[in-house]
């Protein structure tokens, strides 16, 4: 396909929305509906569906940056409307996510005998510029070292067979960075808003995500996070606000010098180890397993355990799995449960781990190099939509992976541009060649059609090669050093 200019199919690429598989895909969700709900819409220009559009083509190419992807499109006139859209600090980027969310339950409901967990969790996302906005220090806790940008903590929402991010805060650390830039946003903006979130704690910005959650109608029996969210605060919260809405907590905790009450007495995690019998043997899996119900304290109430109020009542699970020493303990609230249900229903967070790694393979998790804070969350919300997206297909074939399902997705796009290709190139030429068996003495059509193969092979070699192919547009691909198309 050398022929084919380098313009001609990056036009075909960003104008064929309408007749794209993206296009239905868009209208399952109702998003052209969700945007103008939302009030994420220009008065004139191009349309915030067709940047979305273009977005997702550049993330299912896999380019190094967005702006990178536009080039590669040549559609640089578009780089200003999808920066404006982006750094727009009054689009209200979470209620967006929320309405795409809320049409993916309705979608892809929680199947019958299964039930939907909501998971909290966090990970990096770094940003190494020295005047990123907002840019702060933190500690990589599997990597145990030191990174600059911010600590995305996000909300899934788990319906029993796919998992979508719910809600996310891009959190503003207290250790920032020498140089890095403060950001000016207007005060009762969007942006503004959610960087004063931002600024809190990790467990009142997770139990500002679960009153969210209730507020816009998802429904979950278990809440599961890992031991850095469990501190008085939250567990209070779980025990005031969600126990009695039927919702459990099912957590790891960490082997550190908290007390619990145990009847009469104070003890630690490890001396509750040692106190709790024997093992029993699970034969499916090999896993050993012991507990005991004990009593959560508030540390926040006093410095000594004995004057600590009780906040609630959990069952304490040790688990030990086959070739390891070491033990992991977990508490839920609901202490009816056995030990190896509660472990199978935290085992459930783990597929956070897994949106957060499709995030950052497939999705252009990193593609926005934007220093400014408004665009961060602005990205990454798009990307979390497209993210929901495709999980719905997910749902539709669960047998198929996130790699199999994007691939497949974007071939049948490639060949939707191959095929609006050729008919560009055929309604361009075909009157052409008529025009050339003119020349070549044909008056009749039906001598035409009796001839055609011959009449055609001498147009495509001697006329249309020699006279009608443009190269590449060199003034594009060579002076600003674009990779050219092969």
């Amino acid at each position: 396909m050398d022929y084919l200019r380098l313009a001609q199919i990056s036009q075909v690429k960003t104008s064929t929305l309408v007749e794209s598989n993206a296009h239905f895909l868009f209208k399952r969700f109702k998003l052209m509906r969700i945007l103008r709900n939302c009030k994420i819409s220009k008065e004139k220009g191009h349309p915030i569906e067709y940047m979305l559009y273009l977005m997702l083509i550049i993330m299912l190419q896999g380019a190094r940056s967005l702006f990178s992807g536009i080039a590669n499109l040549q559609a640089e006139k578009l780089k200003t409307p999808i920066n404006s859209m982006l750094n727009n600090e009054f689009y209200n980027w979470r209620n967006l996510l929320y309405r795409v969310a809320s049409q993916f339950a309705r979608l892809c409901p929680t199947p019958e005998g299964k039930t939907s967990v909501l998971i909290i969790d966090d990970t990096a996302k770094e940003k190494t510029g020295r005047h990123v906005e907002n840019s702060s220090w933190f500690v990589d806790h599997c990597s145990k070292a030191y990174y600059m940008g911010y600590q995305t903590v996000m909300a899934a929402w788990h319906n029993g067979v796919v998992t979508i991010p719910l809600d996310f805060e891009l959190k503003i650390g207290k250790s920032r960075i020498k140089h890095a830039n403060k950001s000016h946003y207007h005060k009762g903006t969007h942006t503004e808003q959610r960087q004063r979130m931002a600024k809190q704690k990790k467990g009142k910005i997770a139990e500002s995500f679960i009153r969210r959650a209730l507020q816009r109608g998802f429904r979950f029996r278990y809440l599961l996070w890992d031991s850095w969210y469990n501190n008085s605060s939250s567990l209070r919260f779980v025990f005031s606000k969600l126990k009695h809405r039927g919702i459990d907590l099912v957590a790891m905790v960490k082997r550190d010098a908290q007390k619990y009450l145990l009847g009469d007495n104070y003890f630690t995690v490890k001396e509750l180890y040692r106190k709790s019998g024997k093992w029993q043997h699970d034969p499916a899996t090999g896993i050993l397993y012991k507990s005991l119900v004990v009593a959560v304290l508030d540390k926040q109430s006093s410095n000594q355990p004995e004057s600590q109020t009780v906040l609630g009542y959990v069952k304490m699970c040790f688990f030990r799995y086959p070739q390891h020493k070491r033990f992991k303990a977990l508490i839920c609230t609901d202490i009816d449960l056995e030990e190896m249900e509660i472990l199978s229903i935290y085992m459930r967070r783990w597929s956070i781990e897994v949106v957060f790694k499709d995030l950052k393979q497939y999705f252009g998790y990193n593609q926005s190099k934007s220093s400014k804070y408004a665009p961060q969350i602005a990205d990454l919300t798009i990307r979390c939509i497209f993210y929901a997206m495709f999980c719905s297909l997910r749902y539709d074939y669960p047998s198929k992976s996130t790699e199999q399902l994007l691939i497949e997705f974007y071939s049948e796009m490639e060949e939707n541009w191959l095929d609006i290709m050729c008919s560009v190139v055929f309604t361009n030429n075909a009157k052409q060649l008529l025009q050339y068996a003119l020349s070549l003495g044909y008056k009749d059509i039906t001598h035409l059609l009796d001839n055609y193969e011959s009449v055609l092979r001498q147009f495509m070699c001697r006329h249309w090669y020699e006279d009608k192919i443009e190269e590449m547009d060199k003034s594009i691909s060579e002076l600003k050093g674009y990779r050219k198309a092969s």
